[in-house]
């Protein structure tokens, strides 16, 4: 496979833009991503278009709530490539996989492509490990089975990364407790920054200030107080 060739967007905007908007019927969606690979053919690698052609495939079922339909095109992405091959698209058809086999409440086959991320977690960046823990917690609580100890490194690095002031105890409680307290400090950040764009520098830096001062994660914390410096450097130059 040209792995250098997978990392490309080959899908021009416009088309993008007919694929995820309302207008167009689904059929008719899956005709255009058909084809324009047949239309690529002779510039592409034949195993980077069969990943990126059914990926697409599976998006636009996944967005329509055709889940059958997702999973039989997201087996085909994971089982064509290696997680090296492009991790943001590995993980994300995998997440997928797992969520629309549990709409499905296929929740053995869902826990299968839970432990497959969970195993190539050193592949994984740390955003996708905590996405990964939280369904596996979360499937583990509706068959009422164990967490199996050996993801328990997995957990302890998400703590380590990010700087949270907890312990492991129960480790699916442990999972949904940091999931939890990561999407609130991670949202109120994406709200934060939003929101002082509009701002003058003196309120930017009051609002870092807060955040900063208030925040119990130590990388969003320091985030914060790296955004913090370079306000009131450029305030103190201007």
């Amino acid at each position: 496979m040209n792995r250098e060739q997978l990392q490309k967007d080959i899908f021009p905007a416009e088309l993008i833009l007919k694929l995820f908007g309302n207008e167009t019927k689904l059929p008719d969606k899956i005709t255009l991503i058909n084809d324009y690979i047949e239309g690529v053919k002779g510039s592409y690698d034949a195993e980077v278009l069969k990943i990126i052609q059914n990926n697409q495939i599976a998006h636009i079922y996944w967005e329509a709530g055709n889940y059958e339909h997702a999973i039989a095109h997201f087996e085909i992405v994971v089982e064509n490539m290696e997680p090296e091959d492009k991790p943001s698209l590995y993980f994300l058809a995998l997440n997928l996989l797992i969520r629309s086999n549990r709409m499905l409440s296929k929740i053995e086959k869902a826990l299968t492509w839970s432990i497959q991320a969970l195993n190539n977690s050193h592949i994984a960046t740390e955003n996708y490990r905590l996405i990964n823990l939280k369904e596996y917690a979360e499937l583990l609580t509706d068959t009422e089975e164990n967490f199996d100890d050996k993801y328990l490194p997995v957990i302890k690095s998400i703590i380590d990364f990010y700087g949270i002031p907890i312990e492991v105890n129960d480790p699916i409680d442990t999972v949904k407790l940091i999931h939890q307290m990561h999407s609130y400090w991670a949202k109120k950040l994406t709200v934060l920054e939003a929101k002082i764009r509009k701002s003058d520098p003196d309120m930017m830096i009051r609002e870092y200030e807060e955040y900063a001062s208030s925040c119990e994660i130590e990388w969003y914390r320091n985030y914060a107080e790296n955004s913090l410096e370079r306000l009131k450097n450029k305030k103190s130059q201007d």
